[in-house]
């Protein structure tokens, strides 16, 4: 990736965020993807834990806003299906590796690629042309895009669900 220019940082500054294409070679990508699939291999959730993502407001705050697995979910990584790829009992109706949305939150503590990835020079370096002082890494996800499942993401803010003393801070 080309270094950021002007109106990059402009464009962060103004909006908030900044969508960068090619800040990951293909070759980066496809090891994490290639870990994601051992992680997936070897994922063993138990039935209780079994998270269901939604995109409706009210449904996120009454199953993910008062579910310990997914509150707690920083503290390591944990494994999210759509709805719609879940039994009324939990169990998944197609091969896990299809039914799964995301798994997050906190593989750039646990994971070392995904670690080593986050915490790059590359990384850095656009933090600091970005003006951040003391940036903190709160969550990270691996988003699955699977076939015939899933749906909108509605506009949201993570924020909402990050708790951090103090306020604001992480």
């Amino acid at each position: 990736m080309d270094a950021l220019t002007e109106q990059d940082v402009k464009k962060y500054r103004e909006d908030g965020y900044l969508v960068l294409e090619g800040v990951f070679s293909p070759e980066e990508c496809e090891e994490l993807r290639a870990r994601m699939r051992q992680i997936v291999e070897r994922m063993d959730v138990p039935s209780h834990c079994r998270t269901q993502f939604t995109t409706d407001h009210d449904e996120q705050l009454k199953t993910q806003g008062n579910a310990d697995y997914f509150i707690t979910s920083v503290t390591r990584s944990v494994f999210s299906s759509r709805k719609e790829s879940l039994t009324t009992r939990g169990s998944s109706l197609w091969p896990r590796e299809h039914s799964l949305n995301k798994v997050g939150h906190a593989l750039h503590a646990h994971e070392p690629l995904f670690k080593s990835i986050t915490h790059s020079p590359k990384i850095q370096t656009l933090g600091k042309k970005l003006g951040l002082i003391s940036p903190v890494i709160l969550q990270s996800m691996f988003i699955f895009k699977q076939p015939g499942i899933g749906g909108e993401v509605t506009p949201h803010q993570d924020a909402t669900f990050l708790y951090t003393e103090p306020l604001g801070r992480g």
